[in-house]
């Protein structure tokens, strides 16, 4: 079942593949939101914010008299342009970004660089956006800590329209705080998802709600009702093996089809994908049989030459003990005295011999001294 333990292996590399790729992205994430820059700027607008609320109070900070107010917005636009270069060179660093964005409390972009895979650019102030009602702004604030929002894997929209062509995104966000640990907005990726969808081929990729993210056939992919709606699943590929498929990781065989199909853990999610890698049953049987073919073959060559060498290496040892056999014999009857023992064999087999030799030639010498005592 070789071809069976190689399809689960490409299943279990391709998991693997993803989970990685998304572990690096939310180490990218936690990365922009704790780096010195985030925070020194972070700190300024927590200052700006105190002051503002000492000088409604009328009260004077005294800590903080050596910095005055109309010094505070500068300081703050130049830390701002500071961390747009510090965003601007994560995303040409990896390329696998659609949008590297800081919003403030308020959901107003901040900082925002777009991407489009080949190069990568900074927005102009007056083209940022507030975008405190989307839900991925919402969701993220209402997190505690440094817990990571990573949304459901889907078609990217602008305007409220799916771009085209089709753009998969799947979006990681965290909180940032300021230096009076108080929310100052959050930190969010648009990922681009195609970089760990393309590569798997003809696999199938399955979505926490059980729609196609990756398909051999495009028109299967994004039925999602937040998608294109076509209502393609899981349930509709396989009807009678999808309550398997949700279950457990395993390899199921039908006379059709044998497919691996295992949990992708998405990484600062609970969510979890499935994996599918098929293939067609006769292709599996025709690897087995050519298996099998080529086993049975190299097996029965095997046996054939071991046997000829059995024979070969048999046909050695066993002529010359019979030779000795027969020398042995014609020796106990008093014959062969006068005529040397030649084996031509050598090892152990030639020592054999050279001690029937020395037999005879002690029984030669004995044969004398007897005869020379009796005076025959």
């Amino acid at each position: 079942m070789r071809a069976l333990a190689t399809q689960t292996a490409q299943a279990e590399i391709l998991a693997k593949s993803i989970t990685s790729f998304l572990l690096m992205v939310k180490g990218d994430i936690l990365f922009l939101s704790q780096s010195p820059l985030m925070k020194s700027y972070l700190h300024l607008r927590g200052t700006k914010s105190f002051l503002n609320s000492a000088i409604s109070d009328q009260i004077a900070p005294s800590d903080l008299e050596h910095k005055p107010l109309q010094d505070i917005p500068y300081l703050l636009e130049k830390n701002r342009k500071k961390l747009e270069k510090e965003f601007l060179a994560l995303s040409r660093n990896r390329r696998i970004y659609y949008q590297l964005r800081y919003l403030d409390e308020t959901g107003q972009e901040v900082v925002r660089i777009d991407s489009d895979g080949l190069r990568s650019w900074i927005v102009d102030k007056e083209q940022l956006q507030n975008k405190s009602t989307r839900y991925y702004f919402k969701k993220t604030m209402r997190l505690l800590g440094k817990r990571v929002f990573v949304s459901p894997l889907d078609l990217n929209r602008e305007m409220g329209k799916i771009e085209e062509p089709h753009k998969p995104v799947i979006r990681y966000a965290v909180s940032v705080y300021d230096n009076n640990n108080q929310k100052a907005g959050i930190v969010i990726m648009n990922v681009d998802a195609n970089q760990f969808l393309e590569p798997l081929d003809d696999a199938r990729l399955v979505t926490e709600d059980g729609y196609f993210a990756a398909h051999p056939e495009a028109k299967k992919r994004w039925g999602g009702v937040g998608d294109l709606k076509t209502g393609y699943n899981l349930g509709k590929e396989y009807p009678r093996l999808a309550n398997k498929i949700r279950g457990r990781d395993d390899t199921i065989s039908t006379p059709i089809v044998t497919l691996s199909h295992l949990r992708v853990s998405v990484p600062g999610s609970a969510d979890n994908w499935i994996l599918i890698v098929q293939r067609d049953t006769d292709d599996i049987l025709k690897s087995v049989v050519t298996f099998r073919t080529t086993f049975i073959l190299i097996l029965v060559f095997t046996i054939v030459i071991t046997l000829f060498f059995a024979l070969l290496f048999s046909a050695k040892i066993t002529k010359p003990i019979e030779q000795l056999t027969s020398i042995a014999d014609a020796i106990s009857k008093g014959e062969l005295i006068d005529n040397r023992v030649i084996v031509s064999a050598k090892g152990e087999i030639g020592q054999l011999a050279q001690a029937f030799e020395r037999m005879r030639v002690t029984m030669v010498k004995s044969f004398e001294r007897l005869r020379k005592k009796s005076g025959i």
